[in-house]
């Protein structure tokens, strides 16, 4: 089976798509795969890090002022005949989007030429260029389901967001390797690989006083900020770290992980059944962080505080409430598992092989 993936413009598009890249060729070393994305963007490296071809597209994100807004779309339509070429000779039976404007050049062109097309949306929000192709499609694939309202259409799949099946191997990370007890309830705190300034305000002056003997705490604050805590002194159950490359472990051996709500986040807390209280940043598209809170609060799946003046108090008090409430900590965590999806990956993989023609 030949794919195309065209993914890219954010971790939270372009992450999902190589987990099912890596679910692809571990199923068979004989499919084909390309990705195609922006050359400004984080596809443009990232992906042959993990080992793939990558096309790029002279695409910018056409956001920000008028003139950008003009140039991004001109750029977006333009290249759906670019598109078209890289199909024609890479051939492929089928094509997947992520998201992302490089993803609507890409499907277009797909769908021009009559290849089978899906989507995928991560948020509980349909971005802009996947509410516009949703319809055209032969499957819009999501994690929520609310998707089939906003866009009116019956062709949407409730199958999740893909995470690695490399993740669902690994153990539960040793606290012991990070100075910590294996026998105390853990909290770990994470806002994203590059950090949050407006919460790390707040977390050096929260940890500083978290001096319990009954709980312990992470909190990966990003290389931006690690320098802002070299000349502090915390209790022996408080560790700072500048980042985390086994995060997928150290969720599972931690009992609350507070986190931003983007899907990737998401995906790798309910994939964990770890209990959660996110805090969605409100400096993202469509507001769609707090749109997909909002969508796991509504089953009870986590706690959610807001970004504002009072986060170090809400923050506190939720820990406190969740550490001391046993039959509400063991409520939200079953509840995890109707976001967890374990087996997204393998019934994408299945669809695309029956889109392609091929045997399941």
């Amino acid at each position: 089976m030949r794919v195309i993936f065209a993914a890219g413009g954010t971790g939270g598009h372009l992450y999902p798509a190589l987990a099912l890249a890596d679910y692809i060729k571990n199923q068979d070393q004989n499919n084909q795969v390309l990705f195609v994305g922006s050359n400004y963007r984080l596809e443009a490296t990232k992906v042959k890090e993990y080992g793939y071809d990558f096309q790029g597209l002279a695409v910018k994100t056409p956001s920000g002022n008028l003139l950008n807004k003009v140039i991004g779309y001109s750029q977006m339509f333009l290249k759906v005949k670019d598109c078209q070429k890289i199909i024609k000779s890479f051939k492929p039976d089928v094509i997947i989007g992520f998201g992302g404007y490089t993803s609507y050049s890409m499907l277009k062109a797909g769908l021009n030429l009559k290849i089978p097309t899906l989507l995928h949306e991560q948020n509980s929000v349909v971005g802009k260029s996947n509410l516009v192709l949703a319809k055209k499609v032969d499957y819009l694939i999501s994690a929520y389901d609310n998707i089939e309202k906003q866009t009116n259409t019956s062709n949407v799949l409730q199958l999740g967001n893909p995470t690695s099946y490399k993740v669902s191997l690994k153990e539960k990370a040793n606290l012991e390797d990070y100075g910590l007890s294996n026998d105390k309830k853990t909290i770990l705190i994470v806002m994203g690989s590059q950090g949050s300034q407006t919460v790390d305000n707040v977390m050096q002056s929260y940890l500083i006083n978290k001096n319990n003997p009954n709980y312990q705490y992470i909190y990966i604050c990003g290389e931006a900020y690690y320098e802002n805590y070299k000349d502090l002194s915390f209790p022996d159950n408080v560790k700072i770290l500048a980042y985390e490359n086994n995060l997928a472990s150290l969720i599972k051996a931690c009992d609350i992980v507070v986190s931003r709500a983007g899907a990737s986040a998401l995906t790798e807390i309910m994939s964990a059944n770890t209990v959660s209280i996110l805090v969605p940043s409100k400096y993202v598209t469509n507001n769609h962080q707090y749109e997909n809170a909002r969508a796991i609060i509504a089953k009870n799946a986590a706690l959610v505080v807001d970004e504002d003046d009072q986060l170090e108090a809400n923050l506190s008090k939720q820990i406190d409430l969740l550490l001391s409430d046993e039959d509400k900590f063991n409520e939200i965590k079953k509840n995890t598992k109707e976001f967890s999806f374990e087996d997204s990956a393998k019934k994408i993989y299945e669809l695309l092989k029956k889109e392609s023609g091929e045997d399941v």
